[in-house]
């Protein structure tokens, strides 16, 4: 039996307080093995007011006593992930420039008034500090990136794995199946059952996209358009034409190349017709796909049926587009799911990847 094991992320107060603690202790054993070398090659150089020479375990505390240096490490860190989490992941990088030279500032200026208040001191006119947080605050945000782009990497290589493994495990022979597909469609020519031929190529259009381009990160967006009309007039054809049941479509590209991860809007569109239209209700699907300027708008509308209010299972389909969303496109896409009585909506923006 296996067992999965989730790891939740840390917040940013432990990611802070973990930063403290492993600079603080790279700190202090960096100066008691620079002190305890220099007494060893130099003899003891610092002394009591008895005349006896500093100990380690003094040094230690006035380092942490007198001079607060946990305090100066927990208020640094504060100021570097702060500058990381709020500016760098989240704003271009010109305004992270300007923050990284505000955060040295603020350090400068809290030293400072540190010193001033707890040893007396007058204020310097050193800029050590400032520079060293400002250049430490730009390698610490810039190493953190590179490192939570190798996890995802990682992450979409490990379901990328996934699915080829479920696919292979899942998947019927291709060749029997089409095989089967054509010797359908031509007993549906043969008895002149037009509709019945047509759905039966549709589908073998389908599935040869499926298992041809869903093994890959990114498709060319002209094929997935196609792949999505094609899906579209199928379940038009299953579909008897009544007054009550609306099916209103609107897909719109401007022609220029771009890539999209392929069958990423269909769980969308397949959950729309699977739980917002019905035979014997009045019932509509409405979509909405404009791509211009490597930009993609998606907005999907369906009816709500009282019916079946009970019956959209566990959502997997949903939340495994939603995780592809989050590894692929990460920072470039808006997604927004509503629900009243009567409606459910999708509304998707997102920034495609150039071709």
């Amino acid at each position: 039996m296996r067992f999965k094991v989730a790891i939740r992320r840390p917040s940013f107060w432990q990611q802070w307080l973990l930063h403290a603690l492993a600079v603080w202790v790279v700190l202090t054993l960096n100066d008691a093995l620079t002190y305890g070398y220099e007494v060893q090659k130099n003899g003891p150089y610092i002394f009591n007011e008895d005349g006896s020479p500093y100990t380690p375990w003094e040094r230690f505390v006035n380092h942490n006593y007198y001079q607060v240096v946990w305090l100066v490490v927990l208020v640094g860190t504060f100021l570097v992930e702060a500058n990381y989490h709020v500016v760098f992941r989240r704003r271009p990088l010109r305004y992270f420039v300007g923050s990284a030279l505000l955060t040295g500032v603020a350090f400068q200026v809290l030293l400072v008034w540190f010193n001033h208040w707890k040893l007396g001191l007058q204020p310097g006119g050193t800029l050590g500090p400032f520079v060293v947080l400002a250049v430490y605050s730009g390698a610490y945000a810039l190493l953190r990136d590179a490192v939570q782009r190798r996890i995802q990497e990682a992450e979409q290589r490990m379901h990328r794995s996934e699915a080829e493994l479920r696919a292979l495990k899942e998947q019927v022979n291709p060749h029997f199946f089409f095989n089967t597909l054509n010797s359908i469609y031509g007993t549906a020519l043969y008895e002149q059952a037009g509709r019945t031929a047509e759905s039966i190529e549709q589908l073998a259009s389908l599935m040869r996209y499926t298992l041809r381009e869903a093994q890959q990160d990114y498709v060319p967006l002209a094929e997935e358009l196609k792949f999505t009309e094609d899906y579209l007039r199928l379940q038009r054809l299953r579909l008897p034409e009544r007054d009550a049941i609306r099916v209103d479509t609107q897909l719109h590209s401007d022609g220029k190349p771009a890539l999209i991860a392929p069958l990423l809007l269909i769980p969308f569109i397949e959950n729309a017709f699977k739980y917002g239209i019905s035979m014997d209700q009045p019932c509509f699907v409405s979509l909405r796909l404009v791509i211009e300027n490597g930009q993609l708008d998606f907005l999907l509308e369906n009816s709500v049926l009282p019916s079946r209010a009970g019956q959209k299972g566990q959502g997997t389909g949903l939340l495994h587009t939603q995780k592809r969303l989050e590894l692929l496109y990460p920072g470039r896409y808006q997604l927004t799911l509503t629900e009243d009585a009567e409606h459910y909506r999708v509304a998707l923006r997102m920034q495609l990847q150039e071709s």
